[in-house]
């Protein structure tokens, strides 16, 4: 079965799509819709608030461990602080584009 995705593939800019083309690819949307997202907007906020609450905790702990002079201890749990900010920063703007972070797309 066409999907979509495959329409688009096949036809290109949808810019330049005829009328018929976007009728086509109505009509494919209504007999095959795109699977939904795995999650909901009200839990990539979820995800977002966890994450950004990781890199706060991460962070802290950097602190400390720099405080007590342990820098590559220190270093360590500053990138996993500043991976957990980017998820964070990610994760209201859609799926799509936490998943290209997770992906490291």
């Amino acid at each position: 079965m066409l999907t979509l995705e495959q329409f688009r593939d096949d036809h290109g800019d949808p810019a330049d799509w005829t009328p018929a083309d976007i009728d086509s690819y109505l009509v494919i949307g209504e007999i095959a819709p795109p699977a939904p997202l795995p999650y909901t907007f009200a839990e990539m906020q979820t995800i977002a608030d966890d994450h950004q609450q990781s890199a706060d905790h991460q962070q802290a702990v950097a602190d400390r461990l720099a405080a007590g002079g342990h820098d590559t201890a220190a270093g360590i749990w500053r990138r996993g602080a500043r991976d957990a900010r980017e998820v964070a920063a990610a994760a209201p703007l859609g799926w799509p584009a936490f998943e290209a972070v997770l992906n490291g797309w």
